[in-house]
């Protein structure tokens, strides 16, 4: 049984729309997930058929429920298919975002993630939000840097042998930008 969409609340920017993953988003999902550049770019393995689309959403809104992670489909207002996701770690707070490779160099990460951030520091509470990315991935290193994103140190990912960055964001920081 899937856990409740409760959990995610619904956030708005002025081109997206941010809400809970459900079963409509699992092929979106897939085309993302089997697009080997984009999973090596997200450091994420390549599942190996549309049926562990409904586990992925399982786990997504169980880690919800538990208030371990949050985790939002990105819509363009008016869209027919989700374009991607943006998550928001509360535990160890940290932000992930995927944007599906037709969506690349819109600005749509950074837009999203600026709302997960806003979420995160203004109706959370949370005072600093970690990132990790592939050294590789210079869409993700771009929207770090929009974000205003420090470089922390480089480290070489356990799981797959990638190196990555881990970078770091202050409320403080976000603050100062304002």
């Amino acid at each position: 049984m899937i856990a409740s969409h409760e959990h995610v609340p619904p956030l708005r920017t002025d081109r997206l729309v941010l809400r809970a993953p459900s079963e409509r988003d699992i092929p979106a999902w897939f085309e993302r997930a089997t697009d080997r550049e984009s999973a090596y770019l997200a450091g994420d393995p390549i599942p190996a058929s549309i049926s562990e689309g409904q586990a992925w959403l399982e786990r997504a809104l169980e880690k919800a429920a538990v208030k371990e992670r949050l985790l939002w489909s990105i819509d363009i207002h008016g869209g027919p298919v989700s374009i991607g996701t943006v998550g928001l770690s509360l535990k160890d707070p940290g932000i992930s975002f995927v944007i599906g490779r037709l969506f690349w160099g819109r600005g749509y990460a950074t837009e999203a993630a600026r709302e997960v951030l806003r979420f995160g520091f203004e109706v959370l509470g949370l005072s600093e939000v970690g990132s990790e990315f592939v050294v590789d991935n210079s869409g993700s290193r771009r929207v770090h840097e929009k974000l205003g994103f420090k470089y922390v140190e480089k480290f070489i990912d356990e799981s797959d042998g990638a190196e990555c960055e881990r970078h770091i964001l202050s409320k403080r920081a976000i603050e100062e930008q304002r």
